[in-house]
């Protein structure tokens, strides 16, 4: 059976196999250009710009991938800085063979590519330093960007960077030499300064001369059209440029954006009813549940003999869970700059895949794709949201109806909350069999819409289910006998990737469960979960040192309590957490947060950490809050007032620690995730004798 992981590890093999086949850009014996190889280039300053091909959301990305290379090219990380890449084949992201920030693949996908990338750059600086010492290169050696011989003669990388592009290009480099001064420890990050004073740039922060802007009202049930609205009547106000028609909805141009928001209102945009109209939650909850006990659905995994071990048990325990559909929410709605000049196109995107948006706007203008230039810029926030091209597909529209002049679209936050492609909303069923005081056997069926076949259809083809959406279905433990089914059930929500995605839903039904196994069975939450967790040692590791961390079996304060959870997301980082939870004037209180990570090897600690904290955040919103609320087929929830999330009081302090097992360098950015939820749930039954299975909490204890 191909699985996600095989397919990526598959993938990463067949990028690494071509590694020194990919393009460099050198000068030519007779060019004085300096060197430029790959992701790095050296000025005659000795400055080093190292091209990021990770979107920089955020995450902090730019900065780890810039220490892998700054440590094997032995530079002065003073003299490093970081741009973002534009759109070009050196920049496809190696796990999936596209131009691709996601799925905590950014550091593990291109660590190999910028250590060989700096190390190869490295050797041609010593082979020119050698040549004009005229000793050989192997009596040379670097020190933060300079080259020493053996003779105490020493040259700095900017004044080699003409000669060492006309070095011939090592065909093979060994990076097993590299001196790490920089990966694993604390260093500024690179984005942090221009953030601070204002430099940086978003789309939304774009000026360019004779800029119009724009926003858009898309329809508001899918597979609505536009039956009529009144343009005629707008037309006329001041500073209207245009009213133009995009997929799924109208944009209007205007010389504020001010004046095209407002001027959406007396647009008055009429839509087609739908087949959709009559849906809320009811009926979407109803249909899950109906597909989950009707449909056999697709088999993940199977150990031993389930299905006999579950008819022949003493005793069988059954729970159900439930999850909504949920927003990103990102800082910065979903904005995109673009004009178009005749037969060429200029698009500003923070975008998640660059390579799609140009494609997309390709398709829009009816040219080659080389005629689009995509400037990289500083996304407020991704999550997988800016994977999606539509934003970018309104704004080029857009453009083309106003040739010569810059467009700016920019949604408003409702539209961004109305309009997402949403975490799937999702049930889970979950079936124990215990004999003798012994758990025998387990079961986890779970039924929600899918993502993978609209989001990448190429990958979804050679996997045999949607393991986005279905993502830790097998739990981490070793049960003698169990089996994890995922049931397709698709509604007319559009769904799309989100920070753990299928985790967030799997973690909270398989953690919550276990805890209810071990309460029936009288054992304690945290040991009845270590001994089904020995056989793993990398997962006991950091379960014991989460348990020295949160001291587990201290007596509970009086008013909380502690829950516990575990979980190793597809290309994330195995995470043991635990939450300490109270309960004030009767609202849900999160004092603590502990987290254990394994990620293989810890690259940047400090950005790692924020990492793991903003992803609990993150997953504390959801967990509290979060939920969208489908009725007449349409989302209701519409501003931060309405989908609520964490507010800085309310925000837990943490203790985040980090474990390096030396296992194949995970992802860290969002393993941190689907723990919460059920630790935090746990802590509430241990607290109140009271077990949460829907989320939003809130909204079960109401």
């Amino acid at each position: 059976m191909t699985t996600r992981r095989s397919f990526l590890k598959g993938s990463a093999a067949i990028a690494a196999s071509q590694l020194f086949v990919l393009p460099f850009s050198l000068a030519d014996a007779a060019s004085t250009a300096p060197l430029k190889i790959n992701y790095l280039t050296i000025g005659a300053d000795g400055s080093i710009v190292i091209t990021s091909a990770v979107a920089e959301v955020g995450q902090g990305t730019s900065t780890a991938l810039s220490m892998i290379l700054a440590d094997a090219l032995d530079a002065e990380w003073s003299k490093v800085r970081v741009e973002l890449a534009g759109v070009a084949p050196e920049y496809i992201n190696p796990t999936f063979g596209m131009q691709l920030t996601g799925a905590s693949t950014g550091i593990s996908g291109f660590h190999d590519l910028y250590q060989a990338a700096g190390a190869t750059a490295r050797s041609m600086l010593i082979r020119a330093a050698a040549e004009i010492w005229k000793v050989s290169p192997e009596s040379c050696k670097t020190s933060k960007g300079r080259v020493l011989s053996a003779h105490g003669k020493s040259i700095g990388y900017g004044d080699l960077t003409f000669s060492a592009a006309r070095q011939p290009v090592p065909g093979k480099v060994d990076v097993s030499s590299v001196r790490k001064h920089l990966v694993g420890t604390a260093v500024p990050r690179l984005d942090i300064p221009a953030k601070i004073d204002g430099s940086a740039k978003f789309a939304i922060d774009i000026r360019l001369p004779g800029m119009l802007y724009a926003t858009v009202a898309a329809a508001p049930v899918t597979g609505a059209t536009l039956v009529k609205d009144q343009r005629a009547a707008i037309k006329d106000k001041k500073g209207i440029v245009a009213v133009v028609d995009v997929p799924g909805g109208v944009v209007v141009v205007a010389d504020k954006w001010w004046r095209a928001n407002s001027a959406l209102e007396d647009l008055a945009p009429e839509w087609s009813s739908t087949t959709h109209d009559d849906v809320n939650d009811a009926s979407i909850s109803s249909q899950l549940w109906n597909d989950l006990s009707s449909k056999d659905g697709i088999l993940a995994k199977s150990v031993g003999t389930p299905a006999q071990a579950i008819a022949s048990a003493g005793k069988t325990l059954t729970a159900k869970y439930e999850v909504p559909f949920l927003a990103h929410g990102t800082m910065e709605p979903m904005s995109c700059v673009a004009v178009v000049h005749g037969d060429t196109c200029e698009i500003w995107a923070g975008s998640q895949r660059p390579d799609r948006a140009r494609q997309a706007a390709a398709e829009v203008l009816g040219i080659p794709e080389t005629a689009i230039t995509v400037h990289a810029v500083f996304g407020g926030g991704g999550f997988g949201r800016r994977q999606e091209p539509d934003f970018v597909i309104q704004a080029v529209t857009a453009a083309k109806a106003v040739p010569g002049k810059p467009v700016k679209l920019v949604w408003s936050r409702e539209e961004d909350i109305q309009h997402d492609a949403y975490r799937p909303a999702g049930v889970s069923e979950l079936t124990a069999g215990i004999s003798d005081g012994q758990l025998v056997a387990f079961r986890h069926r779970q039924a929600s819409p899918s993502v993978l076949p609209r989001t990448f259809p190429a990958v979804f083809a050679i996997l045999p289910y949607d393991t986005s959406v279905a993502d830790g279905i097998v739990p981490i433990y070793s049960f003698p006998n169990q089996d994890a089914w995922w049931i397709d059930s698709e509604t007319h929500i559009r769904t799309g990737m989100w920070r753990s995605v299928g985790a967030s839903q799997t973690i909270f039904a398989i953690e919550s469960f276990i805890d209810e196994i071990a309460a029936d069975l009288g054992e304690d939450a945290f040991t009845f979960r270590r001994k089904y967790l020995e056989h793993d040692s990398r997962a006991l590791a950091a379960w014991d040192r989460l348990g020295q961390l949160c001291q587990w079996d201290r007596t509970a304060a009086e008013g909380r309590n502690i829950g516990f959870a575990i979980s190793h997301k597809n290309e994330d980082c195995l995470v043991a957490q635990a939450a300490e939870v109270a309960m004030v004037d009767g609202q849900v209180r999160v004092n603590h947060i502990w987290t254990v990570a394994d990620p293989g090897r810890v690259i940047a600690p400090d950005i790692a950490k924020a990492q793991l904290e903003g992803a609990a955040i993150w997953a504390l919103s959801a967990a509290l809050y979060g939920k969208i609320t489908i009725a007449d087929g349409r989302v209701q929830e519409g501003n931060f007032d309405t989908y609520q999330v964490l507010r800085l009081a309310e925000t837990p302090t943490f203790t985040t620690d980090f474990l390096e097992s030396g296992a194949p360098l995970e992802g860290i950015g969002e393993g941190g995730a689907p723990g919460v939820a059920p630790a935090v749930c746990n802590a509430l039954f241990r607290l109140t004798g009271k077990r949460i299975r829907t989320l939003p909490i809130n909204a079960s204890l109401s």
